[in-house]
């Protein structure tokens, strides 16, 4: 089972300074799984609507699409390069 990416690094190098910062994605997680669980009478509401038209099973899928891309940021790594600064973003 995929989980998503529980931190991201952060690291931006120039000349003069060299930074590096930890954050802790699995706060964001939680604050966003109570927003889910607060807009879900809403979505449950819009759902119905959208059933005729069509639209019932696209927003269905949603969530677990949307969890699949979440799961797929770990282990990305970006780097960003220019003459003398150095930007890298990693999730694990």
């Amino acid at each position: 089972m995929s989980i998503p990416p529980c931190l991201m690094y952060l690291h931006i190098h120039n000349e003069e300074h060299s930074f590096g910062l930890w954050l802790p994605l699995f706060l964001a997680w939680l604050i966003l799984a109570v927003l889910a669980l607060a807009l879900l009478p809403i979505f449950l509401i819009l759902l119905i609507v959208a059933l005729p038209f069509g639209w019932g099973e696209f927003m269905l899928l949603l969530g677990p699409r949307f969890y699949n891309v979440l799961c797929a940021l770990r282990g990305l790594k970006v780097d960003v390069d220019r003459a003398n600064e150095k930007v890298e973003i990693l999730f694990v």
